[in-house]
């Protein structure tokens, strides 16, 4: 076209991901993401096409905490003489998800309703693709 053109890239499974509170697939998402734009950009030229890029819309998502350095992304925070971690019903420190979102479904797979506080997590597998970060509010 004389006007050149526009390419819109948009990661939606980014969107799914976060919906479901599963950072891991957000992040494996994002990459995806990063290598359509690359494609993108080696398939047009910069001169006659504007690429748009977009993950849809933004979600409430922290780094909860004060997780060291080095400590995974996906993983858990639980440092006993920091005073980083939380305390169950008994007393007893426990780790928290160092990516966290403010509502969603991980809620309800994390928080323990009959004795009102949060399961232990020390013991599962944060690199599972079927792993969902904790949620302070539960929202469907």
């Amino acid at each position: 076209s004389d006007n050149g053109f526009i390419l819109m890239i948009e990661g939606g499974r980014i969107d799914h991901a976060h919906h479901a509170n599963r950072a891991k697939m957000a992040l494996e998402e994002t990459i995806e993401l990063e290598n359509a734009v690359k494609a993108a950009l080696e398939m047009t030229e910069r001169e006659d096409t504007l690429i748009i890029v977009t993950a849809d819309h933004g979600h409430a998502v922290t780094m909860s905490g004060y997780p060291e350095r080095g400590n995974p992304i996906l993983g858990f925070v639980k440092n006993i003489e920091r005073g980083n971690f939380v305390n169950n019903t008994e007393n007893q420190a426990q780790p928290y998800t160092t990516i966290g979102y403010a509502n969603g479904p991980g809620f309800d797979f994390h928080f323990d309703k009959n004795i009102g506080f949060w399961k232990d997590i020390e013991n599962e597998n944060y690199m599972s693709n079927n792993f969902v970060q904790m949620a302070t509010f539960y929202l469907d």
